[in-house]
C-alpha cells in the first residue's frame, strides 16, 4: 500500500507541475500578446514620423470566441480589427498601411469593418492607405474604399463589386441520402418526402427540397439589389467614379492591378516596399520609423493552451455555413475553402 501511495504522489506531483508550468506560459503568453501589438520593422525607433502596418488576411466576419480568430488565416474580424487600432492609438502613426488581401465577407461585417476605418481616420487624422499583395475583392474592396488612397502589388485580383445572396439547394425528387468517407450524396426521384412545422408564410425559406417561389426570388432579389445598391454608392463617393459607369462598365467582374489602375479602382501599382519608400520620399521624412503588427499566427502551443487546435476544424465549418446561409459580398464560397 506504501508503494502505491508514493507512486501515486509522485505522479500527480509531475501531473500539477506540468500544469504549473502550462498555466504559467499561457499568462506570459497573453501578457506579451497584450503589450507588444507592434514592432519595429525599420527605420529610426526615436522618430515621430511613424508609419504603421496591420495585416488583415481571410474572410470578413463577426466572430464570437476572441481575439485568437484575428490571427486565424481564414477570418478577419472587425471587433479584433478595432482592438488592434486601439492599440495603435498610443503609436500615434502619421499613415497607417492596411494590407489587405480577402475575396470579400459577409455584408455586416464588411460595413463595420468599413466604418471602423472611417471613424478612426476622422478620430486620430491619420492617413490610411490600403495596399494588397493578391486580392481585394467585394467586402474587402468596400472596406478599401474608406482609405484616402489604394495601391495593389501586380498581378492582385480587384474588383468584384457586386453583392451575393444565399445559397439555395433545391434536389428534385429526392431518393434517399447517405453519408461516407467520401463525403455526402443525394438520390433523387421521386422518393422522399419533407414534412416540418412552421407558423409563417416562407418561414423554411431555403428549404432544399422544395422549388423556390416567384414570390420569394423577387423578394430575396430586391433584398440584393438594396444592398448592392448602397455598395455603389459607397464606391462612387468615395472613389470618384460614376454611379452608371460602376453599374454599366465595372459591374462585379474582377480586373488585374494594370485593369483596376485604368479603371480608377486603384490609384497606382507598387509592391508594399515600393510603397513605403514612395510615402518617405513624397512626404519629406528626413528619419521615420515603419511599425508592424507583430500578431503572428497561432503557434501549436499556443493553440494548445487555448484549444483552438481541438477547434480549428469545427470553427472553419462554422464559418462556412456563416457565409453560406447569409447575404455576403464574396468573390465565390470555394475561394474561401468552403
Amino acid at each position: 500500500m506504501a508503494i502505491f501511495f508514493n507512486t501515486f504522489v509522485k505522479i500527480f506531483s509531475v501531473f500539477i507541475s506540468f500544469a504549473i508550468i502550462i498555466f504559467v506560459i499561457g499568462i506570459l503568453l497573453n501578457f506579451f500578446d497584450k503589450n507588444n501589438k507592434f514592432v519595429l520593422i525599420s527605420g529610426n525607433n526615436s522618430s515621430k514620423n511613424t508609419i504603421a502596418i496591420i495585416e488583415l488576411s481571410g474572410v470578413i466576419i463577426h466572430q464570437n470566441y476572441g481575439l485568437n480568430s484575428f490571427i486565424n488565416s481564414f477570418v478577419i474580424s472587425p471587433t479584433a480589427v478595432k482592438e488592434n487600432l486601439e492599440a495603435l492609438e498610443e503609436q500615434s502613426p502619421k499613415i497607417l498601411i492596411v494590407s489587405i488581401n480577402s475575396p470579400g465577407g459577409t455584408v455586416s461585417a464588411s460595413k463595420d469593418l468599413y466604418d471602423i476605418f472611417k471613424k478612426y481616420k476622422k478620430n486620430n487624422k491619420t492617413e490610411i492607405i490600403v495596399h494588397t499583395n493578391e486580392m481585394l475583392a467585394s467586402g474587402a474592396y468596400w472596406v478599401a474604399s474608406s482609405a484616402d488612397t489604394i495601391y495593389a502589388n501586380y498581378g492582385s485580383i480587384i474588383g468584384s463589386i457586386g453583392v451575393k445572396g444565399p445559397d439555395w439547394f433545391f434536389y428534385d425528387q429526392p431518393k434517399s441520402m447517405s453519408t461516407g468517407i467520401f463525403g455526402n450524396s443525394i438520390e433523387t426521384k421521386n422518393g422522399i418526402k419533407i414534412f416540418s412545422n412552421k407558423a409563417g408564410k416562407s418561414k423554411d425559406i431555403f428549404n432544399p427540397f422544395r422549388e423556390p417561389s416567384n414570390i420569394e426570388l423577387i423578394h430575396l432579389q430586391e433584398m440584393v439589389d438594396g444592398i448592392y445598391d448602397d455598395f455603389i454608392r459607397v464606391i462612387s463617393k468615395e472613389r470618384s467614379i460614376e454611379t452608371k459607369t460602376l453599374i454599366d462598365n465595372i459591374g462585379a467582374l474582377i480586373y488585374n492591378s494594370k485593369q483596376a489602375v485604368n479603371l480608377h479602382l486603384i490609384d497606382n501599382e507598387m509592391s508594399l516596399d515600393e510603397l513605403i519608400i514612395n510615402i518617405t520620399t513624397t512626404r519629406s521624412f528626413e528619419d521615420y520609423r515603419v511599425i508592424k503588427s507583430s500578431i503572428q499566427k497561432n503557434t501549436f502551443l499556443k493553440q494548445f493552451l487555448d484549444g483552438s487546435l481541438v477547434n480549428q476544424n469545427q470553427n472553419m465549418k462554422l464559418e462556412c455555413l456563416n457565409l453560406r446561409s447569409s447575404i455576403a459580398v464574396v468573390l465565390n464560397y470555394e475561394s474561401t475553402g468552403c
